[in-house]
C-alpha cells in the first residue's frame, strides 16, 4: 500500500502552511510570540492560521481547509522547545 504524502507532510497544503510559518522571517517570530507559554494543539495552529491568513489560504494559494492541523501543531511545538 502506498501513502501519498508530500515532502514528508501529510500533503501540499500542509507542507506549504509549515514552509511558510517556518521560512517567512515576519511569519515565524509572529508564531513563537503568539504561543509563547500556551499549549500548542490542532485547534489553537488552525486558529492562529486563520489569523494570519484571513483569506482562508497561504499567500501563494494552499487552502487552509486542506491543512492537518496536528502536523502543524507538532511543527509549532518542536519550534518552541528548538
Amino acid at each position: 500500500m502506498t501513502t501519498k504524502t508530500y515532502n514528508g507532510w501529510t500533503n501540499r497544503a500542509t507542507w506549504n502552511a509549515a514552509l511558510w510559518l517556518t521560512n517567512s522571517e515576519s511569519f515565524y517570530h509572529m508564531m513563537l510570540d503568539h504561543f509563547q507559554g500556551d499549549e500548542v494543539n490542532a485547534n489553537s495552529a488552525r486558529e492562529f492560521c486563520h489569523l494570519v491568513w484571513p483569506c482562508g489560504e497561504t499567500p501563494d494559494g494552499d487552502e487552509l481547509s486542506d491543512v492537518n492541523w496536528a502536523e502543524i501543531a507538532d511543527m509549532i511545538t518542536e519550534s518552541l522547545e528548538g
